[in-house]
């Protein structure tokens, strides 16, 4: 009897330690929930906003915090992660603005990639649809760069785990203390392991948890979508580092329908591959092939740049490109004058002109002819109103 009595008495009080130990542990995390500060840039509301066609979900309310220095203000609640099983293949960014005026960055490289300043508001010429716009909005200024860096981590082939670590450490290098980084890997579907912040070590912690690869899928264009989604609406220096292999599993979206949804975007994508170290050593085949040749698309319609290393070494390089790019576009603006919201695709064009309305013609030091580019998006959808 008092043995039966001892127990009664002990599995009483492990009840109450219990209890009392979950009523501490959900007070802690209700205290600390409401210390965290938030983490990432808040969406600044510009003039050229993008949303998706159907009509958004009511969003719960955010109270703003004071805007710190060198850096965009923050919501006191840190973006929601959307699950990718409701991306819609039919969902484009359209353009909805209160003043039509539509905004473009755009990139003046030499052949070698490396950024072209010193040109003036004049010297810049937009085409919308065939017909010229005059430029309203211009600024040259250096910003801060806000980026993603979307990493394929799939039990696919220990080879590609290692270089996507090795390749999204070395990003950190490039960092600088007023820029925005944020991490998202994928296989079967992306996660978010560390939100936008100026911290390089909270960067590095989230890489260090990649570690035990889970699925073998790689739905690269969910992630993709996914992705952009989350960045449509940040303003400035904005874009995609993606650190894949270019193949895609079984996504929801279709090659075409991420096309379509690269070239609609205004966040450039800049894919650096981790399979042409491996097409070096052991050849092409059909599959490495549509895999350069999808990311280089994908790339080029959003108005990015795709990157095929064939050794580490030159990585450095094309991060300081990246960089240096992003840090010295051209903001520039305009109101179309077809106004109508026809709800259909604009084709944009970006031509360099001199004082005459001639092409521009850029010379050295040396004073010889230097080749350019002029990297844009290609296009917007106009609102359907």
């Amino acid at each position: 009897m008092r043995s039966r009595q001892r127990r009664l008495l002990w599995t009483l009080a492990f009840v109450v330690c219990g209890a009392l130990g979950w009523g501490l542990f959900q007070s802690s995390a209700v205290a600390r929930a409401q210390q965290q500060p938030s983490s990432g840039p808040n969406p600044q509301a510009g003039e050229t906003v993008y949303a998706p066609k159907k009509s958004a979900k009511p969003q719960p309310s955010q109270q703003p915090q004071e805007p710190q220095a060198q850096s965009p203000a923050e919501s006191q609640q840190a973006p929601q992660e959307k699950q990718p099983e409701k991306i819609n293949p039919n969902q484009v960014y359209t353009l909805s603005t209160q003043s039509n005026l539509v905004n473009l960055n755009v990139l003046v490289t030499d052949q070698n990639g490396n950024p072209i300043g010193g040109l003036g508001k004049s010297n810049f010429r937009v085409f919308d649809d065939g017909v010229p716009q005059t430029v309203t909005n211009f600024s040259t200024a250096e910003a801060p760069m806000t980026v993603c860096l979307l990493i394929e981590f799939a039990n696919k082939w220990w080879g590609y785990l290692y270089l996507a670590l090795e390749d999204s450490y070395q990003f950190l290098n490039f960092m600088k203390p007023d820029d925005w980084v944020a991490v998202i890997d994928f296989d079967l579907r992306p996660h978010i392991l560390q939100d936008f912040t100026h911290d390089r070590s909270q960067v590095r912690g989230a890489l260090d948890t990649l570690r035990m690869p889970g699925f073998s899928e790689i739905n690269l264009y969910d992630a993709l979508s996914f992705t952009l989604d989350r960045m449509k609406d940040i303003q400035g220096r904005k874009a995609i580092v993606a650190i894949c292999t270019g193949f895609d599993t079984f996504s929801k979206l279709t090659y075409g329908q991420m096309l379509k949804i690269a070239k609609s975007s205004n966040t450039p994508i800049y894919p650096v591959s981790i399979l042409e170290w491996v097409s070096v050593r052991y050849g092409d085949s059909i599959d490495t092939l549509q895999a350069r040749n999808g990311l280089t698309y994908i790339a080029k319609f959003s108005g990015g740049e795709a990157y095929f290393p064939r050794f580490e070494g030159a990585l450095p390089d094309i991060y300081q490109q990246i960089a240096s790019q992003l840090r010295h576009e051209y903001s520039v603006g305009y109101v179309p004058t077809d106004s109508r919201q026809d709800g259909k695709y604009h084709k944009l064009e970006v031509k360099l002109v001199d004082a005459q309305g001639n092409p521009l013609i850029i010379t050295n030091q040396k004073g010889k002819k230097v080749k350019y580019r002029v990297v844009a998006r290609e296009g917007y959808y106009a609102r359907k109103g």
